[in-house]
């Protein structure tokens, strides 16, 4: 018994130490998967830092010019000499002006130390107890208080990196760390004296100091300084001089910014005699000084700039920002106050002749019975470069600078001068039509009992010829043929060949809106629209024989140590369309100047091809064209969208060819460049597309084709019928002889066209 006993107590214990066992080996399996997992993660991370944060971490001062007070430079190439001339100088118009470190008083960096970041001396450039701290309480759910040192702040204020992820303050932990190991102290404060935003258009100390206090930032006293640093850490609350008031519920006591700014100017100056900073008399001494903000001035600089610098500056600005990752305000400092070279594209010449017209409020001076002042804009580009060579961005006398500019930022529906871009170039491009290839004039749908489209002259003509629909703006035929192209292959065309950018799908106010469709495409009627500046490039293509090329206001911006900071040469040439839609197109285009809807835009001396544009109800007139030398794009319209009015006619086209002539004074006539192949001339049939039979009469037209395009088939449309006269009754005077007639089946003579086009359908 006694021996069963022991046998029961040694299963027992076996059943145990395997049972112990496969607990244990659970256990170490567990263990070794968080560990193989750790390091796996590990290894990741040390991969990722390595070559995705470290290559970012690099910050160099010097590149933004260590003192931000040198003059920067437009140049223009003179069109006479070929040389290279000033035509600007920039001057700051950030409110900031820099100073150095010896020009500020102890007691506002002590202070900025102080509230900021007080063991700016001890770390490294990080603070890797308030980084812990800050870590902790955002696990705890809490707001994440004062985490970033004085150096990480000036991080963020140089570059564009504000958002809150694990990968930009890993950066910036990396950059604080590179940083402070390639600056002194004292140079890192330098910086953030003169960066940070001070409240009232104010960056730096400097300007703060005169804006508020009305004296020289050296001249600050203690009291002054802790109030100027406590503006900094949320300047909506602490200006003094703000308007922002607090009403408690409960006592009815008002609290406004001046008093928010009290508060945290004592906060601070606590903080400044905590640490040793001041002694208590002189803590004393500053809470009980009373502070006089009514001497405050500012330092802006009131310099106009033209429509082009306004341009060029914004251009460089956004630049800068995209390739190095800074900060507008950074940027925008450096073209302002860093010393740059910047080599425009503007020709002299060809901006003067748009100043004669857009100056001179007379040549578009008319007023909506809303009182807003008929605008225009231009934006001028040289067809062999693709360079923005002038342009103009209202008119009359231009009196602020950096404002709003209609040739760049305005972007209004084109009407049919989209046409040539999203119809009939995808069109001719694959090879759906010829300039002879026919649709019919007839509505393409009808929709509630309407037709639709209808045509500005409210009549449809029947089979007409595709040149016939460019030259008289039809918009049926234009319905049609982007049905035959497809919506969506032409917003690809105008997305990938000319770079427009359209609206693929956008909800607003619970409807959905879209550029891929017959109407945005064929009418042009877009849910942005475009500008001059997007109108101009795209069109340049054409006497360009295909070749898109990028426009752009300046070629190189070079900085105050001789290096090349912005290179615009080195763009490549993308082919958008072939020499022969080029050449088709152009073709199709001069008609609708000699003898279509662009009649006014015509001049002598040179050969012209372009194509207007009206919008639905009349609230934006365009006209684009070209010549074998420039492309312009003109918008005309108001502000604050109204109808214009009928007998304005389309003042687009009179203000392009008053520029377009002077630009042209002197040049030599020239050809447009002619396609490479064999081409042949031959007369054809307006109507039909084909070659002329005896009955096409005054619908023969003559154009030049690439040989596989030549019509082979005689007109089937237009036939001689001969009409057998009946036998006059006895007295009836028939006033001739009978004979032939013949006969258009191919659609009803047009009626006089009403006194005004239909608001529906596009318009031009």
């Amino acid at each position: 018994m006694e021996h069963n006993r022991d046998n029961k107590r040694s299963k027992q214990t076996r059943r145990k130490r395997k049972k112990h066992g496969r607990a244990f080996k659970v256990i170490m399996t567990i263990v070794l998967i968080f560990v193989i997992t750790t390091a796996m993660l590990v290894c990741m991370a040390a991969a990722y830092i390595k070559n995705v944060i470290i290559p970012q971490a690099d910050l160099q001062l010097d590149t933004f010019d260590a003192s931000m007070s040198l003059t920067s430079t437009m140049y223009c190439r003179n069109p006479s000499t070929n040389n290279y001339e000033a035509m600007q100088t920039l001057y700051g118009d950030e409110n900031r002006v820099w100073v150095t470190l010896d020009e500020i008083p102890q007691d506002l960096i002590d202070a900025a130390v102080a509230i900021e970041d007080k063991r700016f001396y001890q770390h490294n450039g990080v603070d890797w107890r308030r980084t812990i701290n800050g870590v902790l309480l955002m696990f705890t759910g809490r707001d994440i208080q004062g985490g970033s040192t004085l150096t990480q702040q000036l991080i963020k204020n140089l570059t564009t990196e504000d958002d809150v992820t694990v990968k930009r303050k890993i950066t910036e932990i990396f950059r604080a760390l590179e940083l402070e190991q390639n600056y002194t102290k004292d140079q890192i404060l330098t910086w953030y004296l003169n960066y940070i935003y001070l409240g009232q258009g104010c960056n730096g100390v400097y300007t703060a100091s005169y804006k508020y206090f009305g004296k020289h930032v050296s001249q600050l006293s203690l009291a002054e300084c802790a109030s100027l640093i406590g503006i900094t850490n949320n300047p909506s609350k602490y200006d003094p001089l703000g308007r922002l008031e607090i009403v408690d519920e409960e006592t009815g006591e008002v609290t406004t910014s001046r008093d928010f700014n009290k508060q945290r100017q004592e906060t601070i100056l606590y903080a400044m005699l905590d640490q040793g900073y001041i002694t208590q008399e002189e803590y004393d001494e500053a809470v009980a000084e009373e502070l006089n903000f009514d001497q405050g001035r500012d330092l802006q600089n009131n310099t106009t700039y033209t429509w082009y610098e306004d341009a060029v500056i914004n251009d460089v600005i956004n630049d800068l920002m995209e390739t190095y990752n800074w900060s507008e305000e950074i940027a925008t400092q450096l073209v302002f106050s860093g010393g740059l070279e910047i080599y425009t594209c503007m020709n002299p010449d060809v901006q003067a002749a748009v100043d004669e017209v857009y100056n001179d409020q007379a040549n578009l001076n008319f007023t909506s019975a809303s009182g807003q002042q008929l605008q225009s804009a231009i934006t001028v580009v040289d067809n062999e470069t693709g360079e923005v060579v002038a342009m103009a961005g209202g008119m009359g006398k231009k009196t602020t600078s950096r404002g709003w500019n209609r040739a760049t930022d305005t972007k209004r529906p084109p009407g049919s001068s989209i046409k040539p871009l999203s119809v009939y170039s995808p069109a001719l491009e694959l090879g759906i039509i010829t300039p002879s290839s026919t649709y019919e004039d007839s509505p393409y749908q009808v929709i509630d009992g309407k037709n639709w489209p209808v045509n500005a002259t409210g009549q449809y003509q029947g089979t007409v010829s595709i040149a016939k629909a460019v030259r008289e703006s039809i918009n049926t035929v234009a319905v049609k043929v982007l049905a035959d192209v497809t919506p969506q292959t032409s917003y690809e065309f105008m997305r990938d060949r000319f770079h427009i950018k359209l609206v693929e799908k956008r909800t607003i106010n619970d409807r959905e809106y879209s550029d891929i469709d017959l109407a945005p495409l064929a009418l042009g009627g877009l849910t942005d629209g475009v500008s001059t500046y997007d109108m101009a490039a795209a069109y340049s293509v054409f006497p360009r024989q295909g070749v898109y090329k990028e426009p752009r206001t300046y070629s190189i911006v070079i900085d105050r140590n001789k290096q090349i900071l912005l290179d615009n040469t080195q763009e490549v040439d993308e082919s958008a369309l072939s020499q022969k839609t080029c050449y088709y197109m152009t073709e199709m285009l001069k008609q609708v100047v000699s003898n279509g809807t662009g009649k006014n835009a015509n001049f002598a001396g040179q050969e012209i091809a372009g194509k207007t544009g009206t919008t639905t109800s009349r609230k934006d007139l365009w006209f684009v064209g070209y010549t074998p030398y420039y492309t312009a794009a003109v918008w005309t319209g108001y502000d604050q969208q109204e109808r214009l009015a009928t007998g304005l006619k389309n003042p687009s086209t009179g203000l392009w060819q008053k520029v377009m002539s002077k630009i042209h004074q002197g040049l030599p006539y020239k050809d447009f460049d002619k396609p490479e192949g064999q081409m042949k001339t031959i007369q054809y049939c307006a109507v039909s597309g084909m070659l002329p039979g005896p009955a096409c009469g005054g619908h023969v037209v003559t154009g030049s084709f690439f040989e596989d395009d030549v019509p082979t088939k005689i007109c089937t449309v237009h036939k001689i019928q001969v009409v057998t006269p009946e036998e006059p009754e006895e007295g009836e005077n028939t006033g001739g002889e009978g004979g032939g007639q013949t006969e258009n089946p191919g659609g009803e003579t047009p009626a006089e066209p009403p006194a005004e086009p239909p608001a529906e359908g596009g318009g031009e």
